[in-house]
């Protein structure tokens, strides 16, 4: 049975939609500048997918100048150099995804009908009933009651050399100047997306054959389509959201997204850890936690030494000089060599690219990153040599057999 959370479930049934991937919030961050947020994600913004609610967090934008309003309060990394693109270099495709399309995963049977047309106040009012029939243990839908529209970089390489000369720097900015706990494959580059006017999407897990249905009203007086978001019901376990909240009338919406996904050597961006010595002398939680190896802790016990005295609360310093004093408490035996890592673990959610990053640097030790554009995992999909049910893998995928096609940069 799946413990993912319900924006992973939804992530990993959506990938076969072969659209890039899904962002289980497509809403702007209200955090950013104003005229960010009426736009949405634009193609240039580095960022990653939040593992708590798949947003995505934007750190900057490449194609934007150092002092636009987005790089405000926290800059932008060293060796910061704006890449300028044309009008040309960008492909919008206005009708991308037709009014009213529904993307599920397998397993998922859908019925639509429009029902109670009514007027009111000159204004035509349309009920438009989902209903779902979920035939697997997990699965995912998105509704897109507009429709949406896609863009893209023409000439995504063009960014590939932008990222090979400055993934470092941007992990070290995610790092010591925004304070994010992001691992070393983390970092996006966006180069596309589908934005929509309005979306409703839903996923769920560890459920028997059962129904869902979702209830759409759209308002129109002649004009664009609105979409005023009504509910999901069902009576199993079904995890869903429906946006946004005001409509606006603007495709501001990232249902999907396609970029670049860097993975970096984790030994160039110099993590800090300290080497301690624990006295277990004492019976304090900290001990018991060190002692266990508690994974919230992140601590890796090493073996144990042959001292006879107890010296409470020593550390030795690393390369920085940095110092980590543990309170210690009582267990049989002697002083521990104890390692703590200083970032604790970091979430993320499924993503395929990752696979095949991490899985290239450890085929090539002495590489310095590894990236792998959407479009690549897409391919396989697209032939066949991929199945979307080997995203729903618990022990996730094995690339090997893909990279001898040279599918990957």
């Amino acid at each position: 049975m799946s413990n993912f959370p319900p924006q992973e479930i939804y992530a990993r049934n959506l990938l076969s939609s072969h659209r890039g991937y899904p962002l289980w919030t497509p809403e702007p961050n209200i955090e950013l500048p104003e005229s960010y947020q009426q736009e949405g994600l634009k193609i240039g913004d580095v960022g990653v997918v939040v593992p708590e609610d798949g947003s995505f967090d934007v750190f900057f934008n490449i194609t934007l100048p150092r002092e636009h309003p987005l790089h405000a309060p926290d800059g932008v990394p060293c060796n910061f150099t704006q890449v300028k693109l044309r009008r040309e270099d960008y492909k919008i495709v206005p009708d991308a995804v037709d009014p009213g399309r529904v993307f599920s995963s397998s397993g998922v049977e859908c019925t639509v009908s429009c029902v109670d047309p009514f007027d009111l106040n000159g204004k035509s009012r349309i009920l438009t009933d989902h209903q779902f029939s979920l035939c697997q243990n997990e699965g995912a839908v998105l509704i897109l009651p507009e429709g949406a529209e896609r863009h893209r970089l023409a000439k995504e390489l063009l960014l590939l050399d932008v990222v090979i000369q400055n993934a470092v720097d941007w992990y070290r900015f995610a790092r010591e100047q925004l304070y994010r706990n992001i691992r070393n494959d983390a970092i996006y580059l966006v180069t596309g997306f589908h934005k929509a006017n309005s979306w409703s999407l839903a996923s769920f897990k560890n459920t028997e054959a059962s129904s869902a249905r979702c209830k759409l009203v759209q308002l129109t007086n002649g004009g664009p389509v609105v979409t005023s978001p009504s509910t999901w019901e069902t009576l199993r376990p079904l995890e869903w959201r429906i946006g946004p909240r005001h409509s606006v009338g603007i495709q501001n919406q990232c249902v999907f997204i396609t970029g670049f996904k860097i993975a970096v050597n984790e030994e160039l961006l110099h993590l800090k850890r300290v080497t301690v010595k624990v006295d277990h002398s004492k019976r304090t939680l900290a001990s018991r936690l060190v002692g266990f190896g508690a994974s919230l802790a992140n601590i890796l016990v090493g073996e144990g030494t042959s001292e006879e005295t107890h010296t409470p609360r020593t550390a030795t310093q690393d390369e920085a000089g940095d110092q980590l004093t543990l309170e210690h408490g009582e267990r049989a035996g002697g002083l521990e060599h104890v390692t703590v890592e200083r970032v604790p673990h970091a979430a993320q959610l499924f993503h395929p690219s990752d696979i095949i990053n991490r899985y290239l640097l450890v085929k090539e030790p002495s590489a310095i990153i590894a990236v792998t554009h959407d479009s690549q995992w897409i391919t396989l999909l697209e032939k066949g040599i991929l199945k979307p049910e080997e995203f729903l893998q618990e022990g996730r995928l094995d690339f090997s057999d893909f990279l001898a096609l040279e599918y990957v940069h």
